[in-house]
């Protein structure tokens, strides 16, 4: 019996499954808390940053699986949601980052007078939200797996550049940064403060993105 009592405790953890509503409370209030921020950096004279190819659009969650078994001896369950940020809270994100690096790397210096225009054409911000796992129950013992997960998509940041003296371009390029996020699995925490943790991770790589976006381009000036 006290077998019986720890199957269904571990069910219980690892088979409450998140609807595609319940999982997009979860990241709209961590976005709104952490992302958007109401002191957005505005452009500077000498360094301007278009967001104008970058659309904006809700925060999308498209529930691809939904599964749920709940039989005597065996229990199975698959939640699986596809996630896409609206890419204009990232490339805002990314602005910020970029004016915040270009200070701290003296980016004016290296520009030397001429005008710097960057166009932001791709940013990251769609990744996988996997529950899934299955219970078999036996007399005398039981067996339970479960796992729940975040892959992201390897998306990256693409942007061109140019740089100009009056109405004069002196130069053109374009800049892509890798995405480097790896996959997590959740260990024991809730889905919630899991999902927390990842967007926490997801912040701190598109603001290296846009820290690299300004070496890169310091390398080409």
């Amino acid at each position: 019996m006290k077998n019986l009592y720890y199957a269904i405790l571990l069910i219980a953890l690892f088979s409450s499954c998140v609807s595609s509503k319940k999982y997009s409370t979860f990241v709209n209030e961590k976005l709104k808390a952490d992302f958007i921020s109401k002191d957005s950096v505005q452009n500077k004279d000498w360094l301007i940053i278009n967001t104008d190819k970058i659309t904006q659009a809700e925060n999308q969650y498209n529930q691809l699986k939904s599964s749920f078994i709940p039989a005597v001896l065996y229990w199975g369950w698959n939640s699986t949601i596809e996630c896409t940020i609206d890419p204009s809270i990232t490339a805002s994100l990314i602005k910020n980052s970029i004016y915040h690096a270009a200070d701290s790397l003296n980016l004016l210096e290296k520009a030397k007078g001429k005008q710097i225009v960057i166009n932001l054409k791709q940013v990251p911000g769609k990744f996988l939200y996997e529950n899934k796992g299955t219970a078999i129950i036996f007399l005398i013992a039981y067996s339970v797996s479960g796992q729940e997960s975040i892959s992201p998509a390897s998306l990256g940041l693409m942007a061109d550049f140019e740089t100009k003296t009056g109405n004069t371009i002196n130069m053109t390029g374009e800049v892509s940064i890798p995405n480097t996020e790896q996959p997590l699995n959740n260990i024991w925490k809730s889905s919630k403060k899991f999902t927390w943790a990842y967007l926490d991770e997801y912040k701190k790589q598109s603001e290296r993105m846009g820290t690299e976006l300004v070496l890169q381009l310091m390398q080409n000036l």
